[in-house]
């Protein structure tokens, strides 16, 4: 059984997270739909708040709040993206991340140190949840990490899937110190004295994967380790999407592709990406709003990943909801 990336999980987490690059084989897919699917995919987008635009200004009362969706993953583009951000940063009166670098840095030490908060409790375990075959391939693969298969056995599966993380595309999960947009932001904003704050408390992302049923992350981890698709295509996509400020576009399509050589409905495909945009995104956005409206400034910056942008749940549209005026602005 070939040893396949873990393509639900990483996409979501692409553009709020990043690891070491290496060598990748993944193509965009937008140029290669067919005119059917290139129509239905533009009819989706026109129906989904905010698609385009990777920079936007909220207005209120005199306050100036730019919202600037970022990549958590390093790219050479981001040096362009940093040259036009560069003054607007320097305008903050304060600028919000997800969580600062320090409250990151500082939650996942304590993860590593207390295996407790990413191991099951009870049953039912791993194996109890997996397919023999998939359990022992499992099983064989972590213990070349250096993990019994009895330890493996009680982990929560979103957390063995950090580990399964293999993408030749090396964008993912930001447990690497590659330097995402956020990553540059923050350091531009704390070298010159900036306020920074975090929007939620730490490993906020984390509980949102961990709340997500344990049988419907162990069926996830099933179907990421027998799926032959090329998610390398998949990580590509997301990422030229939102480089190109059309990013509802990317996750579309990664609706679309999720799983489609697996016998399992496009039903039951769509119900667990519903759950993982509903506990990822839509709830942490809802969050988020007032921590950004108690902030003080006349202008603010709030940095957050690129996927918590667009839609009816996305943070744009939340904030008109609440009476801002919306402007795109330049990326």
């Amino acid at each position: 059984m070939p040893l396949r990336r873990l393509p639900l999980l990483i996409a979501l987490m692409l553009l709020t997270a990043a690891q070491a690059q290496a060598l990748c084989n993944g193509r965009d897919m937008r140029p290669r739909l067919t005119p059917e699917a290139e129509a239905q995919l533009q009819a989706e987008v026109a129906q989904t708040p905010y698609a385009y635009g990777n920079h936007w200004i909220a207005t209120r009362n005199g306050q100036q709040i730019h919202v600037i969706g970022t990549i958590h993953s390093t790219d050479p583009r981001l040096r362009g993206v940093m040259r036009d951000l560069r003054p607007v940063i320097l305008s903050a009166d304060a600028v919000l991340f997800e969580v600062t670098t320090g409250e990151t840095e500082a939650h996942m030490d304590k993860l590593w140190r207390d295996r407790s908060l990413f191991m099951l409790k009870s049953k039912p375990y791993l194996p109890d949840m997996l397919t023999p075959p998939v359990w022992n391939y499992l099983a064989d693969r972590m213990a070349d990490d250096g993990f019994d298969a009895d330890e493996v056995a009680r982990m929560q599966p979103w957390f063995v899937g950090l580990f399964l993380d293999q993408s030749g595309c090396g964008r993912g999960l930001g447990l690497g110190k590659d330097l995402g947009l956020d990553d540059r932001i923050e350091k531009l904003a704390r070298r010159s004295r900036i306020p920074i704050g975090s929007l939620e408390p730490s490993g906020a992302s984390i509980r949102a994967l961990a709340e997500q049923p344990i049988r419907d992350q162990a069926k996830i981890l099933e179907y990421d380790l027998t799926s032959d698709m090329n998610s390398d295509d998949q990580v590509v996509t997301m990422a030229e999407a939102y480089f190109g400020e059309r990013l509802a576009e990317g996750m579309l399509i990664q609706d679309w592709t999720m799983y489609g050589d697996l016998p399992v409905s496009r039903t039951e495909v769509q119900r667990l990406l519903d759950g993982f945009q509903h506990r990822l995104i839509d709830d942490r956005n809802k969050s988020w709003v007032p921590v950004i409206e108690r902030t003080r400034g006349d202008v603010l910056v709030v940095a957050v990943g690129g996927a918590h942008l667009p839609g009816k749940n996305g943070l744009l549209n939340l904030l008109a909801e609440r009476g801002f005026k919306m402007e795109r602005a330049k990326f």
